[in-house]
């Protein structure tokens, strides 16, 4: 059970657990590193979910998810000292040890030498005052004889009893047609956070694609919604809570589609219990699915630009750790998983009509949030360059130019038009055509101003968008040959080449005897290229181009046509042309609209509630 005092000093107060050490699992991610160091006398059985020991052998925790960090409690909540308790059974030299933020070896806070013939929770070191230390605190456990055994343990501290402080937590899935991630995910956290009499925690499922099924508990609530994108799920998700807001006081943002550990969840609750802001926010950081102990972002920073904080990290190394918790300006973060109080949103002031891309950066930059990230709260989702749609490129430019409007004052309308024109036109040199043109149908609705954006049916809408883009699939005939690709990958060019080829459009204003053959799959005219991260280069005097995602193996095959380049080309320049003009009064229509666009009437009627 979360809150229950695990041992009470008097009427007044109690030990409220902080964080439970945890150890690596086979539903969850098995990369011992991120959760324990051991030596070879030691052995982790994955069954049992214990840790065995011979003579000498030795147990470290100077890890991402079970080191203690010290700034981030002491600098955010009322936490002043700490308990640290172990379920073991055996002799063990057990130390108590800080690693400081620019240590190079750790110092030894405290030792006990102790024995137990039976299985036994104890609390080993009590009362260390954190305000005496900076960087990790962590344990370490030798044993001393045969047959060792270690099973569990926590990290507690002493606190007042208030019910007053007690938080409910909302926790918000927005999905669509992902009945297997979400059963998943609910099952996980039902059973971890919903199965004691607490009444913490309440789940919010907002189906977007309305094809679940109920869950049979009172705490989960799943609720068919209107497609509006990610933006109406969490917006839809806020409403019910908000309908409910003498209930909660905090709501969980999480993708459907992650993989978290509970553990998580409960640390985010002991933090929000004892944190010192009531305006405080949470972010979980994105560790990469396919490389467990890589984060791909550690918070973010949005300024006419995004900035990935603290990415491709290799979270096994404790020097990497310590680089975590090294504090940033942050201005968002990813609503994979994101944690904040009620007190910082209201009926007045919810999300704008993104659909998808840029609401988790409009909101928190137009509400002023103060964000912070804390090791070990993350979640584990796939990495998005393995993500392709077609309509990534639409909703991202459009939204781009609308979240740019709205907050940048010093973006412009020449900014805007050049932004316009390089990204149809790239995509056209990349002979993505159809993808050009989405680019353009994008601006083109953005130049439609507001009161379009405010009219348009968001699911009609993305079900027209569908049609447009170039659409990866699976199967046996893609012609994928990986030398081709990874040539590709290592391609480069010299700066002579380069400007010949910007010079001839990227090959479009060169005859077709310049071109390579593409009549069979060894012919230089038949290229390989990345999904993502594909660059003009690589199709350059080629006449059939495969783009490929090696990971999902699916991919689409374009072509070279010099009358598409020159269609999009032409519509480019017309569209940049009427952003340059228009773009200062769209801008002030922009801004004078959002307080209209981003109230609970609007939602309401935007995703059909009123009845």
């Amino acid at each position: 059970m979360l809150i229950t005092p695990l041992l009470k000093a008097n009427d007044k107060t109690e030990v409220f657990q902080l964080q439970a050490i945890v150890l690596p699992n086979l539903e969850i991610c098995t990369v011992e590193a991120l959760y324990i160091r051991l030596d070879d006398d030691c052995f982790l059985d994955y069954e049992q979910n214990q840790i065995e020991f011979k003579p000498n052998g030795k147990l470290s925790f100077d890890t991402y998810f079970n080191a203690f960090s010290v700034d981030k409690w002491k600098n955010y909540t009322s936490v002043k000292a700490i308990h640290f308790y172990l379920k073991f059974k055996g002799k063990f030299r057990i130390k108590l040890l800080n690693l400081g933020q620019f240590s190079s070896s750790p110092v030894l806070v405290s030792q006990k030498i102790l024995e137990h013939q039976t299985l036994y929770e104890e609390c080993l070191f009590s009362d260390i005052d954190i305000h005496a230390y900076q960087g990790l605190l962590y344990l370490e456990l030798e044993a001393l004889e045969e047959n060792c055994l270690f099973t569990g343990g926590w990290i507690g501290t002493t606190t007042e009893l208030d019910e007053q402080k007690t938080p409910k937590i909302a926790i918000v899935i927005c999905t669509y047609r992902r009945e297997a991630y979400v059963q998943r995910n609910v099952q996980a956290l039902r059973s971890t956070l919903l199965n004691d009499s607490q009444n913490n925690f309440e789940i919010f499922i907002i189906d977007n694609g309305r094809t679940l099924k109920e869950f049979n508990h009172s705490c989960i609530h799943v609720i068919p919604n209107k497609n509006a994108g990610g933006s109406g799920g969490y917006t839809r998700g806020v409403i019910e809570v908000l309908e409910r807001e003498d209930e909660f006081t905090h709501i969980i943002f999480m993708d459907d589609d992650v993989i978290i550990d509970p553990e998580v969840v409960k640390r985010v609750y002991s933090f929000q219990r004892l944190i010192n802001s009531k305006t405080l926010c949470l972010g979980g950081s994105m560790l990469k699915l396919d490389t467990k102990y890589i984060q791909h972002e550690n918070g973010a920073i949005w300024d006419d630009g995004t900035i990935c904080l603290k990415p491709d990290l290799d979270l096994r190394e404790v020097e990497n750790i310590l680089l975590n918790e090294v504090e940033e300006y942050i201005n968002y973060n990813g609503w994979w998983f994101f944690c904040f109080p009620l007190t910082v949103i209201d009926r007045d002031n919810l999300p704008y009509p993104f659909f998808i891309k840029m609401d988790d950066m409009e909101l928190p930059i137009r509400l002023q949030y103060q964000i912070i990230t804390l090791n070990s709260i993350c979640v584990w989702h796939e990495p998005l360059e393995n993500k392709y749609s077609p309509l990534i490129n639409y909703y991202l430019r459009r939204n781009e130019l609308i979240l740019k409007s709205l907050v940048s004052d010093e973006f412009s309308g020449i900014q805007a038009a050049k932004q316009a024109f390089k990204f149809s036109i790239r995509e056209a040199f990349c002979y993505r055509y159809k993808n050009a043109n989405l680019v353009l149908k994008a601006v083109n609705d953005f130049l439609a101003g507001p009161t379009y954006i405010k009219s348009i049916d968001p699911e009609q809408k993305n079900l027209e968008l569908i049609s447009l883009g170039e659409k990866p699939v699976r199967n046996s005939i893609q012609q994928f040959i990986q030398s081709k690709y990874q040539e590709s990958v290592e391609q480069s060019e010299t700066t002579l080449h380069r400007w010949f080829r910007l010079a001839t459009l990227n090959g479009h204003l060169l005859p077709l005897f310049l071109f390579f053959s593409d009549t069979a799959l060894k012919s230089k005219g038949y290229r390989i290229a990345p999904i993502h991260q594909y660059r003009p280069v690589n199709v350059f005097r080629a006449k059939t181009v495969l783009y490929y995602q090696p990971t999902t193996r699916e991919g689409f095959t374009v072509q070279f046509s010099r009358i598409e380049f020159f269609r999009v080309l032409w519509s480019a320049i017309v569209i940049s042309w009427k952003l340059l003009l228009s773009f200062p009064a769209l801008k002030q229509q922009y801004r004078d609209m959002r307080p209209e666009m981003t109230t609970l009437e609007f939602w309401k009627t935007y995703l059909n509630l009123k009845h």
